[in-house]
């Protein structure tokens, strides 16, 4: 996963706790390393008025890998659960309450093909005293193979 897709899922996430957090319940072995083109977009609910920003990136690597470290990264800090919704379609859940943070994540992965995937991501909380409500819509398409 691309750095912009880590930071988004460490910070906004701050999410899935617990080492016995069932990231392997996600298939994440079906998308296929190579060049991903990423579509990120994001809502800050919490801010009047309401901000909107979209980024686009590219980043050559596994999926399976960059999103197996960044969930783990966190999977010490929070409560989380995670289900399947549907064949293709997982969520994970995550309650964080911690030192100036707080709150709950839910994100909703799915896998499209070997070559896509997508991700909603919605997390409500305080950050140092301050409300956050974040919506982000996490778009991935294989572009091919990594050029070396």
């Amino acid at each position: 996963m691309h750095k912009h897709f880590l930071s988004c899922v460490a910070l906004t996430v701050i999410a899935i706790a617990n080492p016995s957090f069932a990231l392997d319940a996600i298939p994440l072995d079906q998308l296929k390393p190579g060049l991903w083109k990423v579509e990120r977009k994001m809502e800050k609910l919490d801010l009047t008025p309401v901000e909107y920003e979209t980024r686009n990136s590219e980043y050559c690597a596994s999926p399976k890998k960059e999103i197996s470290r960044t969930l783990r990264l966190a999977s010490f800090l929070c409560k989380t659960e995670t289900t399947k919704v549907a064949d293709n379609r997982y969520s994970v859940r995550a309650t964080c309450r911690l030192p100036g943070i707080s709150g709950e994540n839910t994100t909703v992965i799915t896998i499209v093909n070997p070559g896509e995937y997508t991700a909603q991501v919605e997390t409500i909380g305080t950050k140092f005293g301050e409300k956050q409500h974040r919506k982000e819509t996490i778009s991935a398409v294989r572009a091919g193979d990594c050029q070396e």
